[in-house]
């Protein structure tokens, strides 16, 4: 079907009156908004339902508790103090509670993420979200009781992934200090994604799939989630690593994959973090600030050397918002610099150390070739974070074994060995954020998202996805209505 282009005019009450002009794009009932900046509200909310968890016990959450997590669309309907009717059903009982949900997204996008929770019957056969009369089954996991380390590592949606270099200096580091890499992908060079898949069968990382929203049988207009969402819904899958161990482990990290950190005073993660706490009473979770870093990285996985790379580490004086660790029972939802629903008074700020944020990487030549990224101008010096001389040698030492895996010395010359999809997605997000917010350039900040970039196909690499189908529910009276994720696929 061809589009229909419409303009129209309207007066909108957003904290003020105001008269703006929108560009949409109708196919049929998907509904593009390329700025991200339309308010017009529709007749229903559509939600999407991505992950359902019940805990028979829970620190934070109480005895048969029931957390889902969902992206909904808060333009068209408030979702402020919204609740939800659940239904749970083992073999002998059901029970209807109300759910409450707290919200973690960005006011500026259309749709925004919620964690809703309630309790229900035990041993939860059945679970359904009603509203209106109509009742749908959604499906859920138990909730993780055991995890691979006390510390997980939650690496937010990798998307047009082609630096391996970041991730083998992230597996390993978390690897030496006692870190476990729990890793959603949603799209990724193939040969990149092997290797990772063989770190996963060697006990360094999960991998979990973020899927982007499709859906089937619609009835009627909505807006496109994927683009109207902050930062490819972050948020919502960050929120649900923590659902899923956040009975198993003892501290959750929320990272990206270029946020990398090295305890400062003790050789473990947990040894760190515990002592982050007991000498900060009356806090629960810790915010490490992101150093800006550039490095020089190597073309190919026979170069790569941890030893090399850590010398050419340089720091600059910039530091980002920062990225928080936190104890399992501090949080039970989040966004991406931490949860809204937290006191601020139980967090530790640390100063030093800093997450070493390897945004910025070089050549093997010393040049950085990806021009766009010329375009933030940061100054670089000397290193000044804490990297031990035996934490290198110990990690040089488990690259070179896991160097030496016989599916890894097959996979290594299919690598990417130069940039491709980087200088694209950064200068996606220069435009879209970076420059305004860090670069004094000339805009406005609305919905961060980088969903509408153009990201070619790579003739010389496959590259692969997740993908998802979705059916509709309603919610309440207003006629929201949800989608519930049914399959996965690659």
């Amino acid at each position: 079907m061809h589009p229909h282009w419409i303009f129209f005019k309207r007066t909108l009450y957003f904290g003020f009156i105001t008269s703006i002009i929108c560009l949409l794009l109708f196919y049929k009932y998907i509904i593009v908004d390329p700025r991200g900046d339309s308010k017009v509200k529709l007749e229903v909310s559509q939600a999407f339902i991505s992950s359902a968890y019940y805990y028979p016990t829970s620190k934070s959450l109480g005895s048969n508790a029931i957390a889902f997590n969902m992206a909904i669309d808060q333009i068209s309907h408030s979702m402020e103090n919204h609740t939800f009717t659940v239904i749970g059903t083992n073999l002998t009982n059901s029970i209807s509670s109300i759910a409450t949900a707290q919200e973690e997204g960005f006011e500026l996008c259309r749709y925004t993420t919620i964690m809703g929770s309630t309790n229900t019957v035990e041993n939860l056969k059945t679970l359904e979200i009603e509203s209106n009369g109509v009742t749908v089954q959604i499906p859920f996991k138990k909730a993780r009781y055991t995890a691979p380390k006390p510390v997980i590592i939650c690496i937010s949606p990798q998307f047009a992934a082609e630096q391996w270099q970041m991730f083998l200096m992230h597996v390993h580091v978390a690897h030496r200090f006692g870190g476990h890499l729990h890793i959603y992908l949603t799209s990724i060079i193939k040969s990149y994604f092997e290797l990772m898949q063989e770190y996963e069968r060697q006990g360094y990382l999960t991998l979990d799939y973020w899927l982007r929203m499709k859906f089937s049988n619609v009835e009627s207009q909505y807006f496109d989630p994927n683009a109207n969402i902050m930062w490819r819904n972050q948020a919502g899958a960050q929120t649900d690593c923590l659902l899923q161990y956040k009975e198993a482990a003892e501290y959750i990290a929320f990272f990206d994959m270029d946020d990398i950190l090295f305890p400062k005073n003790y050789p473990t993660y947990l040894e760190e973090f515990n002592a982050v706490l007991a000498t900060n009473p009356g806090t629960n979770y810790m915010a490490y600030g992101r150093r800006e870093h550039e490095f020089v990285k190597a073309p190919t996985l026979s170069e790569f050397s941890f030893t090399e790379l850590v010398a050419s580490l340089r720091s600059s004086e910039v530091v980002k918002s920062s990225k928080v660790v936190i104890r399992t029972d501090a949080y039970n939802s989040t966004a991406i610099h931490g949860s809204k629903h937290v006191s601020l008074m139980t967090r530790a700020n640390v100063t030093s150390p800093t997450l070493v944020h390897v945004q910025l990487p070089n050549e093997k030549d010393g040049k950085r070739k990806n021009t766009s990224r010329n375009l933030w101008k940061i100054e670089f010096g000397p290193l000044n974070e804490t990297i031990r001389d035996d934490d290198i040698r110990a990690i040089e030492d488990d690259i070179y074994r896991m160097k030496n895996v016989s599916t890894i010395q097959s996979l290594a010359p299919k690598l990417p060995n130069a940039d491709f999809y980087l200088p694209i997605v950064f200068k996606c997000y220069y435009d879209a954020f970076y420059g305004v917010a860090f670069d004094h350039q000339p805009g406005d900040v609305g919905c961060l998202n980088a969903d509408f970039c153009e990201l070619p196909q790579r003739e010389e690499y496959k590259c692969i996805h997740s993908d998802a189908l979705h059916s509709f529910i309603f919610l309440n009276a207003t006629r929201q209505k949800a989608q519930v994720r049914r399959t996965r696929s690659w």
